[in-house]
């Protein structure tokens, strides 16, 4: 009997423990988890900004010597935003493709690549306020502009678009032609010069960068198609605290008129680099 007295209270000595751990280690992960996207962001001390350098004056590689480095209006963006947390801003430079899913799996904190916010990327991230808002356009070779007067004219035609992009979806949604989609926009552009496109179908922004820097290109405005519904700031769903500040950042900027400062100095520094490389 007395043996028996004794195991049942070791039982309860060893169940107790570790009902008591476990406990503990239950209330550690809830506390973790009770952190916000914000509060982890500062207590790391860095911001993690995914992007997709090929897009200027938004991003691109800046190459100096041989020194790289990822400059546009999207980084000074995202430095505004590191700014106000105080924290130090890290950029990853990826496919434009794999942002999301890497949002999504914390690998970044932030998408800021000229990435439009459309109903379909709303559902699976949040979007900040709109930071920057243009067209769709066409780009075609030089000379070629009068076969391109309306949206009837680009049937059978090939298409080139950014992989994943608005453009993408709307041409092979609204375009009776082919329509291929490159993962980079200075390849779009390659292949146009190579005939392999009749016309590449872009965001007016970029489109009228490559028309600007290349003398062997045109740009065409008046399609009729719909503008964007705006280039904003991508973070994971569920972090409003991480959505406010960047809105605050945003409007704080949009007041001072710094985008559009920003915009027409890297609009003059990438073309220059472009014309210089040439």
């Amino acid at each position: 009997m007395k043996k028996s007295i004794q195991k049942s209270i070791i039982l309860l000595l060893v169940l107790s423990l570790t009902f008591l751990f476990a406990c503990g280690k239950d209330g550690g992960q809830k506390q973790s988890e009770g952190k916000t996207k914000l509060d982890q962001i500062k207590e790391k001390g860095e911001l993690v900004m995914g992007t997709s350098a090929d897009y200027p004056p938004m991003e691109w590689i800046q190459v100096t010597g041989k020194d790289q480095n990822i400059v546009g209006v999207d980084i000074e963006i995202a430095k505004a935003i590191a700014d106000k947390l105080g924290v130090k801003l890290v950029i990853k430079n990826m496919d434009f493709t794999g942002l999301l899913n890497s949002l999504n799996a914390d690998d970044i904190d932030i998408v800021l690549a000229g990435m439009v916010a459309s109903p379909e990327r709303m559902k699976e991230v949040d979007f900040s306020e709109a930071y920057y808002s243009g067209g769709q356009v066409l780009l075609v070779r030089k000379g070629e502009e009068g076969n391109f007067k309306s949206v009837e004219d680009l049937k059978g035609k090939k298409i080139g678009t950014q992989m994943a992009s608005i453009q993408q979806q709307y041409a092979e949604a609204n375009f009776d032609a082919t329509v291929t989609g490159l993962e980079n926009n200075n390849n779009l552009l390659m292949e146009l010069k190579n005939n392999t496109f009749d016309c590449l179908f872009m965001a007016e922004l970029a489109a009228k960068q490559f028309a600007y820097a290349n003398d062997d290109v045109a740009l065409i405005e008046d399609l009729g198609v719909p503008d964007e519904e705006g280039n904003a700031v991508a973070v994971k769903k569920g972090n409003p605290e991480l959505l406010e500040v960047i809105n605050e950042v945003i409007s704080d900027l949009q007041k001072d008129d710094k985008v559009t400062s920003w915009f027409n100095q890297y609009v003059e520094i990438s073309t220059k680099e472009i014309n210089e490389n040439e």
